[in-house]
């Protein structure tokens, strides 16, 4: 038994069945493609324009400014329970270095990631 073709009205040249339906359904609708217009993320960036200043000065801010506090916090705590000073070194001090330099290494990393979004922005125009 041979299906009608809906468009033409004449009788088509193969056998009707539901399974070629769908695919033939599925054939002749068009693909939709995924294209990305912009690169939005740091990795993307680094992709399309490599390494710069700006883009390694994002990556250590933001790196080091989530390292400093986790390292800083860790030898406050053993400060804490050993004193100032253990096995000759002073990691009271240097653990409230590190807690104090979080601000400003991730106010960096976000200067940088705006440096980047504006040199982006330029290029688009």
């Amino acid at each position: 038994m041979y299906a009608l073709d809906q468009g033409r009205g004449a009788c088509a040249s193969r056998p009707w069945s539901f399974w070629q339906e769908v695919i033939e359904l599925m054939t002749t609708t068009f693909p939709v493609t995924k294209k990305k217009l912009t690169q939005r993320g740091l990795i993307e960036q680094m992709h399309v324009h490599g390494w710069t200043w700006k883009s390694g000065g994002a990556v250590f801010g933001l790196a080091f400014g989530i390292v400093c506090p986790l390292l800083g916090s860790i030898l406050t705590a053993i400060a804490w329970f050993t004193g100032p000073e253990w096995h000759g070194l002073h990691v009271q001090r240097d653990g409230t270095l590190l807690l104090f330099l979080t601000i400003p290494l991730l106010i960096f990393g976000a200067h940088c990631l705006d440096l980047m979004d504006q040199q982006a922005e330029k290029a688009r125009k």
